[in-house]
């Protein structure tokens, strides 16, 4: 019996994230089904985390036990040869048995992205949340310290989410500017649901001058979403990494890279 790893990335647009939902069609679900059409037989596809509907990944992490003799790059070619072209899995590792991708995961990243400019983008609608007017963003840094640390957030999480308790840590959260895009980084142990997109919502209307900064703690003391901010729209949202003891951690293109590293192929 084997225990495989697939790292994978996907453009969330067409799925309704990545849970299994009965008729409607998920990121686990398709990838559940291609793996079992190239290895003939069920498996439970085990995830580091769920997505929203409409959320992109650059890496997400699952893994499943089979017994099957086809080798890591036999898998790689065949599970993408069924996949469709919006979602890829691009590295395949068989870990230890007692492995598992939620439990084991040291940190998540997520960034949320906004085109800043006068005009709408017609290339990146799919994937970014567009702000016309100019954003002070130095106050939205000032804002986004007051939310790193261990907290208790359930002013910003949806009413429909299920976790048992609303105390996340929160270990890095940077407003990064590179032009016409700003970029939310959040880094943390584990998220809410709709976590990031609220935190994001409320850090552009400090951005656009309709609260201060300061208002983050009393926001965050209160456990009442009404005082936050909008939960932004998924297309901003993108899953950036899921790390791991003995992974790579110097970035998410030196992650992503790992799929030039099979055996056999020579870039």
């Amino acid at each position: 019996m084997r225990n495989i790893r697939l790292d994978l990335e996907y453009d969330g647009r067409n799925y309704f994230g990545w849970q299994w939902q009965p008729n409607l069609p998920t990121i686990e679900k398709t990838v559940k089904t291609a793996v079992e059409k190239i290895i003939q037989h069920e498996i439970i596809l085990y995830s580091s985390g769920r997505t929203d509907t409409g959320v992109h990944a650059e890496q997400h992490v699952a893994h499943f036990f089979s017994g099957t003799r086809l080798d890591a790059l036999s898998l790689l070619r065949g599970i993408n040869a069924v996949l469709p072209p919006d979602i890829a899995v691009y590295s395949v590792v068989d870990m230890p048995l007692d492995w598992r991708a939620r439990r084991d995961a040291l940190d998540r990243e997520y960034r949320y992205t906004f085109f800043c400019q006068p005009a709408p983008s017609a290339m990146f609608r799919d994937y970014t949340y567009w702000v016309r007017d100019p954003l002070d963003v130095e106050a939205m840094r000032a804002a986004a310290r007051y939310f790193v640390g261990k907290h208790d957030f359930s002013a910003f999480r949806s009413q429909q989410c299920d976790a048992e308790h609303a105390r996340r840590e929160i270990y890095e959260l940077t407003v990064q500017e590179s032009p016409p895009f700003l970029h939310i980084r959040v880094r943390g142990t584990a998220f809410l649901r709709h976590q990031v997109r609220t935190i994001s919502g409320t850090l552009l209307e400090v951005g656009k001058g309709k609260r201060s900064a300061e208002e983050i703690p009393e926001i965050l003391q209160s456990k009442d979403r009404r005082r936050a901010g909008p939960t932004l729209p998924a297309q901003g949202l993108t899953l950036v990494a899921v790390r791991y003891a003995g992974d790579d951690h110097r970035g998410i293109e030196e992650i992503r890279a790992r799929r030039f590293q099979f055996p056999g192929w020579n870039i």
